[in-house]
């Protein structure tokens, strides 16, 4: 009853533009993300830029540090200024990359793609600070608020999948013989080369829509700080501005620690499902008295190891090697496992939600069942670009099969240990934070340079050794 009651007195005008700021937080890189199976084909760094991408995410994390360090030793209230210029970088940078994504930069004898590079930083670095300061505003607004901003933190990944779906890749690449004359010698020769198809849409249009996404929620977050409605939500709620203001600052350690794992999915997603756990947790516990048990040191031990682990492969190894998991079972096959990967971290929440458990056993078998399928992905890529299965029809279904259950088995297992930290309190959410964010940064740090320096991966030639039929 108490549950009906707040919510009947919530404004549904402000719960909308608190889902619409909440949809700014992850949905520039997430699209950025399901747009490398149209990229990878035609920028310099081919096959190698989603570890590219990876590293570059995890550098950006430094924006939350910053971020909390500033607030922590000034006595300003820096969040509402943080967060506009969070979402006019992100809106700047998407209608940047809609024409510039594409260019590149010759550097120490090869092209590099500095400009889709150095935006991609620039998303990074503001999508990840969005994940502290966003919370730092939202508490101002009561509990029940969050639940908007989650939902709209969740269609931050949704929204870019099913546009990217919408979209497509075209179909697989074609090899056609193309004839030259050489006009000084006025002969004719033949040479093979690569068609792509095209989507129903392209790069410049997709990026042209996040745009439009990012301004609705740089509308909502302006209306959400003047608009007399929803000023008065804080006023009515916590009893005068500025007191409330200062109440909110007491817990944003808090919120900080939670949306810590938020900054961290990719991350393909890279980053919201944990957030997103927190929500769950909250929306369960929030009208009863807290109960907060304490973990053995062998329950902690074991499953921070899982959480480092988890979090290694999921934002750092595997999204760095997807290409080459994927890729040669052809560009379709690649775009699915891209965007219905994205799609199951969501699901995985949800049954979080439906279905959720505290038994460490269960979390670590789901996490073993995870790891499975992700050392049959690394197979599968030092395999390319003849993998098993290549060239049949079986062998697309499966890897984008495949995609879909190990991000949802992982993103089960890094959401229940989220849940399972909140109970115990703020400090272990705090270390959660931190053990996610050093298992991302390490696994991404490994993998980078065995993608890139030591070869041990290999992409095909569409002209010469692709296993797919035209």
């Amino acid at each position: 009853m108490a549950v009906t009651s707040e919510m009947k007195k919530m404004s549904i005008t402000v719960q909308i533009l608190v889902c619409l700021l909440g949809m700014a937080s992850w949905i520039d890189i997430n699209g950025l993300w399901v747009q490398l199976p149209l990229m990878v084909n035609f920028l310099p760094e081919g096959w190698n830029l989603p570890s590219y991408l990876v590293i570059i995410i995890q550098v950006a994390n430094i924006g939350p540090l910053f971020f909390t360090i500033a607030s922590r030793f000034t006595n300003r209230h820096i969040e509402i200024p943080t967060n506009y210029i969070i979402i006019t970088v992100g809106a700047a940078s998407c209608i940047l990359l809609s024409f510039y994504w594409d260019a590149t930069t010759y550097i120490s004898g090869s092209h590099h793609s500095t400009a889709l590079l150095a935006l991609s930083f620039c998303l990074a670095l503001v999508d990840c600070t969005s994940s502290v300061s966003f919370l730092a505003f939202m508490s101002l607004y009561p509990v029940g608020y969050m639940t908007a901003y989650f939902i709209g933190e969740g269609l931050s990944g949704l929204l870019p999948s099913i546009i990217a779906l919408i979209q497509g890749v075209g179909g697989n690449a074609e090899c056609v013989n193309s004839t030259f004359v050489n006009q000084t010698t006025n002969h004719t020769y033949y040479q093979s080369t690569y068609y792509y198809p095209p989507a129903r849409f392209s790069l410049e249009i997709f990026f042209a829509i996040l745009f439009a996404m990012l301004a609705c929620s740089l509308v909502a977050f302006t209306l959400l700080n003047h608009l007399p409605l929803a000023k008065r939500e804080q006023v009515t709620k916590q009893r005068k501005y500025d007191s409330g203001i200062e109440e909110g600052y007491k817990n944003v350690a808090d919120k900080v620690s939670e949306s810590s794992a938020s900054s961290l999915e990719m991350e393909k997603s890279f980053d919201r499902n944990d957030s997103q756990a927190q929500f769950i947790s909250a929306s369960k516990d929030k009208y009863v008295v807290e109960h907060k048990p304490l973990m053995s040191a062998w329950d902690w031990v074991f499953l921070m190891s899982i959480q480092a682990w988890i979090n290694g492969l999921s934002n750092g190894v595997l999204p760095s090697v997807q290409s080459y998991s994927a890729l040669p079972y052809g560009n379709v096959a690649y775009h699915l496992a891209v965007t219905l990967g994205q799609i199951a971290n969501p699901v995985a929440c949800l049954v979080v939600y439906l279905l959720p458990t505290r038994r460490k056993s269960v979390v670590g078998l789901v996490a073993l069942l995870g790891t499975g399928v992700a050392a049959y992905v690394m197979w599968l890529a030092l395999e390319s670009p003849t993998p098993v299965l290549c060239g049949s029809v079986w062998g697309e279904v499966c890897i984008v099969i495949t995609w879909i259950l190990m991000s949802g088995l992982l993103t089960y297992t890094k959401v229940m240990i989220v849940t399972i930290c909140r109970e115990s309190g703020r400090k272990a959410l705090i270390w959660c934070g931190a053990i996610m964010q050093a298992g991302s940064l390490v696994g991404s740090i490994i993998i980078f340079p065995i993608v890139n320096q030591l070869n041990l991966f290999t992409p095909n030639n569409p002209c010469g050794d692709t296993c797919w039929d035209y």
